[in-house]
């Protein structure tokens, strides 16, 4: 469906009750920093960073999240230093790369659980100060990975530091650079053989 435009009016037998979708976007959804919230807003930051028509509404229960127009399919990942339930520490940099089942309307939910996607797009909110915000784009990193490297090195495994990843040699973007980065991106390369486990990473970098 196509989006709307926010100016949209609640109405009540037919008339305007003066309220507006807007006012519950900006109820909803002004808490950049809350959880589910931050990742559908790396999934739009990537789309328009790749010129994805942004004016067709997201989709949920996809295999992917995105669709590049050169037909690249692209998994999401988001994660940050700061968190709007806890203002005391950082967190700890981890995502989500849990192989899911598929689903759809006719067949329902796949037999088997897997990465679908070509690629993957780990997006890090890496600003550390409140007094920013995730709409400066300059605090985003882009981490950009064939899915083929995650099959081969983290088989089932559900969730990556960022360590790990980035001992898995991923492509570091800024969002000017992201789209050239997903395009150029070699889906059939390999890194060196690097496990996929923390435990290995951490002890690769002390010796």
């Amino acid at each position: 469906m196509k989006t709307l435009t926010g100016n949209e009016h609640f109405t009540y037998d037919g008339m305007p009750v003066g309220i507006l979708l807007n006012d519950f976007w900006a109820w909803n959804s002004s808490d950049l920093l809350n959880n589910t919230l931050r990742g559908a807003l790396a999934e739009f930051l990537v789309a328009s960073a790749i010129g994805i028509d942004t004016t067709v509404a997201r989709q949920d229960w996809t295999p992917y999240d995105l669709l590049s127009n050169s037909g690249r399919k692209i998994e999401v990942k988001c994660s940050a230093y700061l968190q709007s339930w806890n203002t005391e520490r950082l967190s700890r940099i981890q995502f989500s790369i849990r192989p899911a089942r598929s689903w759809d309307a006719e067949n329902d939910f796949s037999e088997n659980s897997q990465r679908w996607s070509d690629l993957y797009v780990f997006c890090l909110y890496a600003s550390k100060d409140r007094n920013e915000t995730p709409l400066q784009l300059e605090q985003w990193e882009f981490y950009v990975l064939p899915t083929s490297i995650l099959n081969e090195h983290c088989k089932n495994q559900k969730s990556i530091t960022l360590n790990s990843l980035l001992a898995l040699s991923p492509v570091k973007a800024t969002y000017e650079t992201l789209s050239d980065a997903i395009e150029d991106l070699d889906l059939g390369v390999t890194p060196p053989s690097n496990i996929c486990s923390d435990f290995y990473i951490s002890f690769w970098v002390t010796v």
